[in-house]
């Protein structure tokens, strides 16, 4: 009889942490931060997942502040029994961990801090006696052996230790039952050589493993799509299938998977939502809220210290001009090259038949979307600018599909910028949906933006990402298109193979940096119903629709500098009329007024840098300008305190005083420190 015969099969989410941080993973050496932990485990606990299991990957005992102030979601403390204990609190499921356990008083801190279970790899190798003691001590239940395993070429797998860096000598079937003799209850089995590729499971390898022993075997490495859920556990013996990666870059993908194997017969739990004890929305604590505004507003009308000690040294990117402490969540490789640069580098490398390839997959999904009863045939996200007219070219003149334009109204154009807009229907013959709030809502919202988290388009970038979809459901269209991921971009937080597609996730952690509409409920007066343009669909309606979110620069290479071109010289765009102060590029964010002016100046006040680092980062990785032409730019614009601040300060009735006071609040110290009554800085070129 199989193990645990009789018992559903279980689907798992992977975490992996290091620093503090959630990363995905790639053949266990390249690592991209994805973004905090806990909004990713509230996220997964709506989706009423089996369990999870969190793996500590970190080196040492260095953690990443995550302390910023402009993010709602903040905990202190630098060891995994503080991340464990805010994780407990927000996940109602039970969780395994693992990383870094060498002794019996660490498998007992994290069993007290509220895992149910314990993993160990590296320690279970070299002192294997430790597995016997905690299966004594706590149960064989919360032990689990995670063993990561590599092809060797005579086609067995061979344990290795450490985070894969390390061989061991070990045959993996032959490790696997003797962890099982020394108590273990459960094997975590990983292939190394699958991790972060998408091709599937070792079906051969999971079945060796399934075949030796008869406890539990968690199967993990390869998964790429929801098909290959089902035949680890059917054909392979697994008893649950676990993942890491495409948890993360798909709406719904937790329910999507399980649907995938119980239309196969698998007989995992039944698809749900959101339960009582995981409201898709967070439950905000108001009157926490409200002390944190006040504090705010007390913290900006104290006279400033004269002098404050230097936090920690500054470290940059070897290649382009990004800091580590960024807006963005940045990761560097072992040269001290930030994964921006190491993505941009892989997307150098695929070659155009790799690209047609891609183009033609994008062909075909295009077409699946394609109405059948003379309707839209997708949404196209557009704002106007420069890549709004590349993506309707290409999905209405390249590929012949009707779209449905729809625009987020933030009131804030400039003049090129409305022009290029309104000009869209017409060049492209399409319909255009503009969904226009309030003005009056707006200024409060820009207000508490900044007063809230030092940015007063909090309103936009929720807007943008909520806009298009509501639409799209109201519609009945389940397709939506927007153009490059931003992060993958900037930071190269994904693979260009991961395919990240629009998710709620993503759009709550990293545009609205944890504020989700009802964060802003009672402030200013605001009521439910005037934020209604920033609610975002329900998860039934998307699960319902299919709604997707796809980036077509997951499909087609993508070069601003080159559309840009192209869209002035076949459509007509209009660029600025006049340089902007705090960058040298003259197409950029024409749908935001503050945008490249005072959004752009806070994030200089808290990170130390601004727009044009951005744009010097992707010029210098385009080969289009030196390192040192770009930090000579950064150095003469990163810090001018533009004009457009007083055009804000007017629009929202704010003096200008009360500005700087505000924003100094929101300085990060590991980045900035007082000498003689003076806000300075390291800078790249001291």
């Amino acid at each position: 009889m199989a193990p645990n015969a009789g018992v559903k099969p279980r689907l798992i989410p992977v975490l992996l942490l290091k620093h503090g941080l959630l990363v995905r993973s790639q053949l266990f050496r390249v690592h991209q931060v994805i973004g905090n932990p806990i909004s990713t485990i509230m996220r997964l606990a709506n989706w009423n997942v089996d369990e999870l299991i969190l793996l500590d990957i970190s080196r040492g005992d260095d953690f990443h502040d995550l302390r910023r102030d402009d993010l709602q979601i903040q905990y202190t403390g630098s060891t995994v029994a503080d991340v464990l204990r805010e994780v407990t609190r927000v996940c109602p499921v039970p969780f395994t961990v693992g990383g870094r356990i060498r002794t019996i008083e660490d498998i007992r801190s994290r069993l007290q801090a509220g895992a149910e279970k314990v993993t160990l790899n590296t320690q279970a190798v070299l002192h294997p006696e430790l597995v016997t003691e905690a299966a004594r001590s706590f149960g064989s239940q919360c032990i689990v052996v995670s063993i990561d395993a590599k092809a060797t070429p005579d086609g067995k797998w061979e344990v290795l230790s450490d985070g894969g860096r390390t061989p061991t000598g070990l045959d993996v079937v032959e490790w696997a039952r003797k962890a099982e003799s020394l108590g273990a209850g459960e094997i975590l089995l990983t292939s190394i050589d699958r991790d972060g590729a998408g091709k599937g499971y070792d079906l051969e390898l999971v079945s060796s493993v399934t075949s030796a022993v008869n406890v539990p075997v968690i199967a993990c490495g390869g998964v790429g799509a929801y098909e290959h859920f089902a035949p680890v556990i059917r054909d392979a013996g697994a008893s649950a299938a676990a993942a890491a990666n495409i948890f993360h870059f798909f709406e719904n993908s937790y329910p999507l998977a399980k649907k995938a194997c119980i239309d196969v017969g698998v007989g995992l739990r039944p698809v749900e939502f959101a339960g009582p004890y995981a409201p898709r929305e967070p439950r905000y604590d108001l009157a926490e809220r409200d002390r944190r505004v006040a504090a705010r507003v007390e913290a900006s009308q104290k006279p400033l210290p004269e002098n404050t000690p230097r936090r920690e040294k500054p470290r940059w990117c070897t290649r382009c001009v990004y800091p580590a402490i960024n807006a963005a969540p940045m990761e560097f490789d072992d040269n001290g090259v930030c994964m921006g640069c190491v993505m941009s580098d892989v997307k150098k490398g695929i070659s155009m038949s790799e690209w047609d390839r891609r183009r033609g997959v994008l062909r075909e999904m295009l077409e699946k979307y394609r109405s059948k009863n003379d309707g839209y045939d997708c949404v196209i996200a557009v704002s106007g600018g420069k890549d709004s007219y590349f993506q309707a070219h290409v999905i209405r003149n390249e590929f012949g599909l009707r779209p449905l334009l729809v625009t987020y109204n933030a009131n804030n154009w400039l003049e090129a910028g409305w022009y290029n807009l309104h000009r869209m229907k017409e060049v492209f013959d399409a319909d255009h949906v503009l969904v226009s709030p309030s003005v009056s809502v707006l200024k409060k919202l820009n207000r508490l933006g900044f007063l809230i988290m030092g940015d007063m388009n909090w309103h936009g970038h929720t807007g943008i990402t909520t806009a298009p979809c509501q639409v799209a459901v109201k519609y009945d269209i389940p397709l939506v298109i927007w153009g490059e991921h931003g992060y993958l971009d900037l930071c190269g937080q994904f693979s260009l193979d991961d395919y990240p597609e629009m998710n709620y996730r993503d759009r709550l952690e990293h545009f609205s940096r944890g504020y989700d509409w009802n964060y802003m409920v009672g402030l200013e007066g605001l009521t439910a119903r005037d934020m209604n343009p920033w609610k975002y669909p329900t998860d039934e309606e998307i699960y319902n629709l299919d709604l997707r979110g796809i980036y077509i620069g997951n499909y087609i290479y993508w070069e601003a500098n080159e559309h840009s071109k192209m869209v002035v010289e076949k459509y007509g765009f209009r660029v600025h009329d006049e340089p902007f102060e705090r960058t040298y590029r003259q197409m950029s964010n024409l749908d935001d007024a503050y945008e490249n002016g005072v959004h752009d100046y806070l994030k200089y006040i808290k990170f130390g840098y601004g727009r044009c680092t951005d744009h010097v980062c992707k010029d210098v990785r385009a080969g289009l300008m030196s390192r040192d032409e770009g930090i000579e730019r950064v150095r003469r614009m990163d810090h001018v305190k533009s004009k457009d601040l007083y055009r804000w300060l007017d629009y929202v009735g704010m003096e200008e005083d009360e500005f700087d006071r505000l924003a100094d609040t929101f300085r990060d110290p590991r980045v900035w420190r007082r000498e003689n009554g003076r806000w300075v800085k390291d800078s790249l070129w001291d």
